[in-house]
């Protein structure tokens, strides 16, 4: 158990520094050095490396307010550190190779093989990210050559490490035809228009209401490398479903997790009546235009669109026609 949030650590010679041991929120492994892809926003990481999202443009209240319960944890806390609860590669990494040792099929080994050695680079990046900032920190606000050259060295080493990241990833071209990722990424472009909606509700029975608010977005998960992002679609109590070009991974945390192949998977989209938008449904849903229905994955979306979720749909159709 951890206890100190700071240690005194030699980063040359003739150079000791004061290193945070608190998590450092980045994207290493997400997504290229300096490259803003998604419309430049931020990466959201709330729990553990690689697996998160990237926030997209919103103008609702509610969707701003999600995002607040995930970036308040990102500032340093000792009592969260004290508990384990900040991210953590070397306690994520344990996780995952027991997760590997008693993993089914094919498709899931691969991701966990991956995502254990994706692991192994990015807790030495992380660790070094931590080092630059105690040396910025130590050098504060005035120029020192020698912290300067320090800090350089390091970063060569991260640049290093961000191409042994990129070598061990699961990235989805290298898995799939030219054919299915083009078609997959006009998928992708099809539900970033569905994200958009200002109103998305997720039909379930066993909590209080039957119909509650969620939010999609594109994610990453694992670190599972894709051009575009993996949309992502969540459910009330908390599941996640990030979608891939002939599966949907079902995933309760970054180890526990349902593969699912879409080649047969029926994804229907049905307009609402305006009797039924007038009835039962009215009070809960309020302008509802549409629905989503994945019958294997017991699944029903209301979104107050149409037409962008029937294009999500006509997409995912042509998809499967190449699997």
């Amino acid at each position: 158990m951890r206890i100190f949030p700071y240690k005194r650590v030699r980063v040359t010679e003739g150079l000791y520094v004061r290193v945070s041991n608190h998590y450092y929120h980045n994207d290493f492994g997400v997504r290229d050095s300096g490259e803003m892809r998604y419309y430049g926003r931020r990466y959201i990481c709330p729990a553990t490396p690689g697996t998160g999202f990237i926030e997209h443009e919103s103008e609702s209240h509610s969707y701003h307010q999600f995002i607040k319960t995930f970036t308040k944890n990102e500032k340093s806390s000792y009592i969260r550190f004290l508990l384990g609860k900040e991210p953590n590669y070397k306690t994520e990494r344990e996780l995952a190779k027991v997760a590997l040792l008693n993993a089914e099929g094919k498709m899931k080994r691969d991701i966990l093989d991956c995502y254990v050695n994706a692991l192994a680079v990015g807790e030495n990046a992380e660790r070094i990210e931590r080092v630059i900032r105690g040396v910025k920190d130590k050098m504060g606000h005035k120029s020192n050559k020698f912290m300067v050259s320090v800090i350089s060295h390091y970063k060569t080493k991260l640049s290093q490490l961000n191409h042994d990241m990129s070598a061990v990833e699961f990235h989805l071209k290298e898995h799939y035809s030219p054919e299915v990722i083009d078609a997959y990424n006009r998928v992708v472009e099809a539900f970033i228009k569905v994200a958009s909606c200002r109103r998305i509700w997720h039909e379930n029975d066993r909590q209080k209401g039957g119909y509650h608010q969620v939010f999609f977005d594109l994610g990453i998960f694992d670190f599972i490398r894709s051009d575009s992002y993996l949309p992502l679609m969540r459910e009330s109590e908390g599941t996640l479903y990030y979608l891939l070009p002939d599966c949907i991974i079902v995933a309760r945390s970054s180890v526990d997790f349902d593969i699912h192949p879409i080649k047969n998977m029926t994804i229907v989209c049905q307009e609402l009546a305006i009797e039924e938008t007038q009835g039962n449904l009215s009070s809960q849903l309020g302008d509802a235009a549409s629905m989503i229905r994945i019958p294997e994955l017991n699944l029903t979306y209301y979104f107050n669109h149409l037409r962008p979720i029937m294009e999500f749909v006509r997409s995912i159709d042509q998809l499967k026609e190449l699997l």
